[in-house]
């Protein structure tokens, strides 16, 4: 039978025992964390040729819009809408009847003055010869050089008369200035146009090589032209920079051209420089007005360090770091400044060379100044792609 002192005693031994376990857990020391085991790859140099794609749009190499020097009704078109031309092709014929009576007029001009100035050149010589045999006076002398220059004065006026009377002519025929594809004609058979006029007749547009115009910020601009100038020496000839053209369906064009200019000024509006290529067109694939996407590359393939973007640690303010494993396996951070994104990883322009360690799991426990185990080590080549170009 369970009574009241019996109840008292299991009370207190179970007390006791309770107390005895309290001072044991008491006494027990916390177990020593072990070294943290990382995987690393080594910081290797690739090969790359940077570029930059920039927006742009093609331009005509050379146009010219054709425009009547004269007036008069258009009697014939001579060519076919979007053919080529060569410069100096007849395009359209004014009727000459007007412009070919002038001619004629100052042909008859010319011809009586000619006649004109034989005569007095005749007297002239007459009057030397008698001047010299003292048969005839000063004045007589004096009047026949008069009449004989004025003569050769009237053959000159009327000489220019006929000159300007040809050209005027000539206009008639209105030629291509320049070689190329012409365009539609803005006016037809029986158009009456006058010298001067507003509007032109047709545009011929020179597009067997064509300009892409592209835009880059100032800043980008001065980047792109100190990597350019990376290796040159000060009496070495600047690179031709090669260009590469996307078309709006994502195709690369076949031809690649090279940067012919920097604008001189910075459009105060955009804060953007105006980049000119030159770019081959034998097909005449590239049309003005069209939109492009122009890949500016380095004129050669350098050595950079491309770090996998999971790699790659952000701050709380957004500023990248790695962490590193030295030699004596101490954790080290260090800041990186990174420069263009390729495929899945980053060009890091400073903060890691070649042989660095970098650490590639295990963040949530890896710190700095810690000392770690490293279970494997790679490459970091084996990790990155090798594209052929990333952009600036």
């Amino acid at each position: 039978m369970f009574t009241l002192k019996s109840s008292k005693g299991l009370l207190t031994f179970i007390f006791t025992f309770f107390l005895l376990g309290c001072g044991e857990q008491g006494n027990m020391k916390p177990r020593a964390m072990g070294p943290i085991h990382v995987d690393t790859i080594t910081a290797t140099n690739t090969s790359l040729r940077l570029s930059t794609e920039l927006p742009g749009r093609i331009s005509a190499f050379n146009e010219a819009e054709v425009r009547p020097q004269v007036g008069g009704i258009i009697k014939k078109r001579l060519f076919k809408e979007g053919s080529y031309v060569e410069a100096g092709d007849v395009l359209y014929q004014i009727d000459p009847v007007t412009y070919q009576a002038s001619v004629n007029s100052s042909k008859a001009q010319l011809q009586k003055s000619i006649s004109d100035q034989q005569a007095t050149q005749k007297s002239f010589d007459r009057y030397s010869e008698l001047l010299k045999k003292k048969l005839t006076s000063q004045q007589n002398y004096d009047d026949a050089y008069s009449d004989n220059q004025q003569a050769l004065a009237s053959v000159a006026i009327y000489q220019a008369e006929l000159d300007n009377a040809n050209v005027q002519l000539s206009y008639t025929k209105i030629k291509a200035p320049i070689s190329g594809i012409i365009g539609l004609s803005q006016v037809s058979e029986g158009a009456l146009v006058t010298a001067e006029q507003s509007s032109y007749l047709a545009e011929i547009i020179q597009s067997d090589q064509v300009y892409v115009d592209m835009a880059q910020s100032s800043v980008s601009l001065y980047a792109l032209q100190k990597e350019f100038q990376i290796g040159l020496k000060d009496d070495q000839e600047k690179p031709i920079i090669p260009v590469k053209i996307l078309l709006e369906d994502g195709s690369e064009y076949e031809h690649t051209g090279h940067l012919e200019f920097a604008d001189a000024q910075v459009n105060d509006l955009t804060g953007s420089v105006t980049l000119r290529a030159l770019i081959p067109n034998p097909r005449h694939t590239l049309l003005p007005g069209m939109f492009v996407r122009a890949n500016v590359s380095s004129p050669e393939e350098r050595e950079y360090i491309v770090l996998p973007q999971s790699l790659v640690i952000r701050s709380q303010s957004g500023a990248p770091y790695a962490y590193v494993v030295n030699d004596k396996n101490i954790v080290e951070k260090k800041n990186l400044t990174l420069g263009s994104e390729v495929n899945n990883g980053w060009v890091v322009k400073k903060g890691l060379v070649v042989g660095d360690r970098v650490v590639t799991n295990n963040f949530a426990k890896v710190k700095e100044n810690i000392e770690v185990v490293i279970d494997s080590e790679d490459d970091i080549a084996k990790e990155q792609p090798q594209p052929a170009s990333i952009d600036l």
